[in-house]
C-alpha cells in the first residue's frame, strides 16, 4: 500500500527570523512610491556604475580573452592559482593562504559560518555595516559593539572596556557606515589592545582604496607577526564593479590552520566562483594603468563628497566629514523625528531613499540615517531640496 505523506505547510527556520538586508530592504518600499509615479534619487547602496562611475576598463578586456580561454569548467575550489598568487604577493603570505570568494559578501560568511560559535563574542563597529550583524544573528554569536569618539576614530578606552573574552574583533577602514578613515596611531592602539587580549582580527578592506584625505595605512605591515589577521578585499568598490561578485581573503598568521581547513572545505561545497572574473582579477589588481584610473575616480569622489558636505551643513544634521569611501552617517538634529524608520519614510514620499540608521546597528543618541554621495552634484543639491521640506 502506498503511503502519502501528511502535507505540511512550507516555513522557513527560524533563523531566517535574523536575515535582514536593510540597504536593500528599503527599496521595495521605494518600488511602490515609483509605481505611483514618483521619480526616486536612490541614495540607499553604494553602487558606482548606478552612478556614472565606470568600472576599470581592464577587467572587461581580461574577461573577453578569459572567455576565448579554456575556462570553461569548474574552476579550483579555493581559487584560480594565477589569483592566489598575485594576491599573495601583495599581501606578503602564501598562496595557501589566499581563497577567493564570490565577493567579499561570501567571505564575511564563511568567516562567520566557521569560526563564531553559539554565544561566542564578536565586536563589531556601531554603526556597522549591516551583513556582519546579520551574520552574526545567524550564526549565534553574542555581539559586542565598540564605538567611534566625534572624529571617527575607534575609541580605545571604550574598547578596552569590551575586549575581553572576544572570539574576534571586526574592523573595516574605511568604514562603511561612517566614511572614516582610522589613522596609524588609532590601528596601532587597536593592534596592541587585541595582542594583549589574544583577539584575532577580520580587516574589512572594501573601499582601501578610496582614501579621499589622510594617509592610507597598510595595516598588514601595522599588524604583521604582533597579531593573526584575515584580510579582506573584492572588486566590488575600489574597482567599481560590484557585479564581478569577485572578492579575496588573506590569512595572516599561525593562528588560522583550521579555520583555513574549514574555508575549504566550504569552498569545496559551493564548487567554484566565476572563472572569468578571477582571470580578470589577477590582471586587473597589478595593472600599472589602476592608479590613473583609481585617481580619477577620487576627484570626482572628493567633489561630490564637497557638494554632499556643503548642502548638509545647511540643515539641522550633524555628522564627520567622510574621509573615504562614499557613504555619510548622519544624526537629525531636531526633536522633530524620534523614529529612523519614519523620517526615511517620509524621505521616500519625497522621491529619495535613505536607509534607517538602525540597520546598521542600535543608535541610543538620536534619529540616524546612511546616504551615499555617489551621484552628479546636481543630484545631491537636489535630494537635499526634498529633505529639506521634511526638516
Amino acid at each position: 500500500m502506498l503511503h502519502l505523506r501528511r502535507q505540511l505547510p512550507y516555513r522557513p527556520t527560524e533563523r531566517m527570523n535574523v536575515v535582514s538586508y536593510p540597504i536593500r530592504d528599503i527599496v521595495m518600499e521605494a518600488k511602490r512610491e515609483e509605481a505611483k509615479g514618483k521619480k526616486m534619487i536612490y541614495l540607499n547602496i553604494g553602487d558606482p556604475p548606478q552612478y556614472g562611475f565606470p568600472a576599470f576598463k581592464v577587467i572587461s578586456e581580461q574577461v573577453k580573452n578569459a572567455l576565448d580561454e579554456n575556462c570553461k569548467g569548474y574552476a579550483p575550489s579555493a581559487g584560480d592559482e594565477e589569483l592566489r598568487k598575485t594576491v599573495a604577493k601583495i599581501e606578503g603570505c602564501s598562496p595557501d593562504d589566499v581563497f577567493a570568494v564570490a565577493g567579499l559578501t561570501e567571505g564575511i560568511d564563511f568567516f562567520f559560518h566557521a569560526f563564531i560559535g553559539f554565544g561566542e563574542k564578536v565586536l563589531l563597529p556601531n554603526p556597522v555595516y549591516p551583513l556582519y550583524l546579520s551574520k552574526a544573528k545567524q550564526f549565534e554569536g553574542e555581539t559586542v559593539f565598540y564605538r567611534h569618539d566625534a572624529n571617527g576614530q575607534i575609541d580605545i578606552a571604550y574598547l578596552a572596556k569590551k575586549i575581553e573574552g572576544a572570539k574576534a574583533m571586526v574592523i573595516i577602514n574605511p568604514n562603511n557606515p561612517l566614511g572614516s578613515v582610522y589613522s596609524e596611531r588609532n590601528l596601532s592602539e587597536v593592534v596592541k589592545l587585541c595582542a594583549e587580549h589574544d583577539v584575532p582580527i577580520f580587516y574589512d578592506g572594501s573601499y582601501d582604496q578610496l582614501i579621499l584625505e589622510g594617509k592610507q595605512v597598510d595595516f598588514r605591515k601595522l599588524a604583521k607577526k604582533k597579531i593573526p589577521f584575515i584580510y579582506g578585499s573584492s572588486l566590488s568598490k575600489d574597482f567599481s564593479y560590484p557585479g564581478a561578485r569577485i572578492g579575496w581573503v588573506a590569512f595572516h598568521g599561525e593562528k588560522w590552520s583550521e579555520l583555513k581547513n574549514a574555508f575549504f572545505l566550504l569552498c569545496n561545497q559551493r564548487l567554484s566562483v566565476n572563472w572569468e572574473f578571477q582571470k580578470a582579477a589577477a590582471a586587473a589588481i597589478v595593472d600599472p594603468s589602476y592608479s590613473a584610473y583609481v585617481a580619477d575616480m577620487k576627484k570626482k569622489l572628493l567633489e561630490r563628497r564637497d557638494t554632499f558636505v556643503k548642502m548638509a551643513e545647511k540643515l539641522p544634521l550633524s555628522f564627520p566629514v567622510p574621509q573615504g569611501a562614499f557613504y555619510a552617517f548622519i544624526k537629525i538634529e531636531t526633536k522633530k523625528w524620534k523614529k529612523d524608520i519614519e523620517f526615511v519614510r517620509a524621505a521616500l514620499k519625497q522621491g529619495v531613499v535613505f536607509v534607517p540608521g538602525s540597520g546598521f546597528g542600535r543608535q541610543e543618541d538620536g534619529v540616524y540615517f546612511r546616504t551615499t554621495f555617489l551621484p552628479e552634484p546636481e543630484i545631491i543639491e537636489a535630494a537635499f531640496a526634498k529633505i529639506k521640506r521634511i526638516l
